[in-house]
């Protein structure tokens, strides 16, 4: 049985994860958007590390966010350790008991999408809704597929690439969270009492006091820094790591949430304005690694340097003006 696109759709989520669990959450009844997830799961604060090829990454600590936003949202959710003598019972038991399951999966072995087939495997995030009573394929949701369009997709994976996904291991500085099926459990559909402005407020607090999330942005740069100057490691991968985790994959999209979040929360004119100068400048630290994997030219180097240091002071601005 081949893995096959059922249905595509143009919406995408920001977070393979956070993604995931918004889609759950809607075939559980309560309509959550993704922002919600990242403000009650503190996703907002980002932190640097390596990713699962030993590239630096800026990134927030995905597995921890999406499972706190989901129980601060009412949500009881377990995770329930992957029986790899025995995934196809295991699996058919957990869509029968509990509904559709969300699972870290590695994306060398999702063949319904051809984009998954020709970029480096990396650690995903899908939605499984349906086993089929031979255990010959199961129907999954995918909310994030980067190709050269993003989009969603509804899909036929077959079941030996589905075992060799959850098996495959991935793991990073940020994630090593592979092994282990999601399920909700139950809902009382309340919400943490908080609020929206306290959880940015909180958020800002855990930004000033934790060195991991104030020194983010100098911790990758100097990551960077060091991957460039590194002959075991590619200094174009390298370069093309950080256009991809500062324009496509992390921090503009985050932004692009938090932006709605600052709306909703009714923030300072000044926060909204520092949270759209720091996408301005992510966006433009793209192009510059853009032209350093292309040039390799120390005068872009210097601009990505540059450019590196006045995130740092935009970002810093906004979690004080937050606070």
């Amino acid at each position: 049985m081949d893995s096959h696109i059922i249905e595509q759709h143009s919406e995408f989520a920001v977070n393979c994860f956070t993604g995931s669990f918004r889609h759950l959450a809607g075939l559980k009844g309560r309509d959550i958007l993704e922002q919600t997830l990242f403000e009650r799961g503190d996703a907002y604060l980002f932190q640097a590390g390596l990713d699962e090829s030993g590239y630096p990454e800026y990134i927030f600590p995905v597995e921890e966010a999406g499972v706190l936003g989901m129980r601060r949202s009412g949500f009881d959710l377990e995770a329930i350790p992957i029986s790899y003598g025995d995934v196809g019972a295991q699996i058919t038991d957990l869509v029968n008991r509990f509904g559709p399951v969300v699972v870290w999966v590695n994306t060398a072995h999702l063949g319904y999408a051809e984009v998954y087939g020709r970029t480096d495997s990396y650690l995903h995030s899908i939605v499984i809704d349906d086993v089929a009573a031979d255990l010959s394929h199961l129907r999954v949701f995918d909310c994030m597929v980067v190709d050269a369009e993003r989009f969603s997709c509804q899909a036929r994976l077959d079941f030996t690439a589905f075992e060799k996904a959850v098996s495959d291991r991935i793991q990073s500085d940020a994630h090593d969270c592979m092994g282990f099926f999601y399920v909700v459990t139950g809902s009382d559909g309340a919400a943490d009492s908080g609020g929206l402005p306290g959880s940015l407020r909180e958020q800002a607090r855990r930004f000033v006091a934790e060195d991991r999330f104030r020194n983010a942005i100098r911790d990758y740069q100097h990551l960077c820094t060091e991957a460039f100057d590194d002959p075991g490691r590619s200094t174009e991968f390298a370069a093309r790591r950080l256009f991809i985790h500062s324009t496509v994959l992390y921090s503009v999209p985050s932004l692009t949430l938090m932006s709605r979040s600052l709306e909703a929360a009714g923030s300072s004119a000044e926060a909204k304005e520092l949270c759209g100068q720091a996408a301005r400048h992510w966006q433009a630290l793209g192009v510059l690694a853009l032209r350093y994997e292309a040039t390799g030219s120390a005068a872009v180097l210097k601009r990505l340097n540059e450019r590196f240091s006045v995130l740092d002071d935009v970002t810093t601005r906004l979690w004080e003006e937050l606070a």
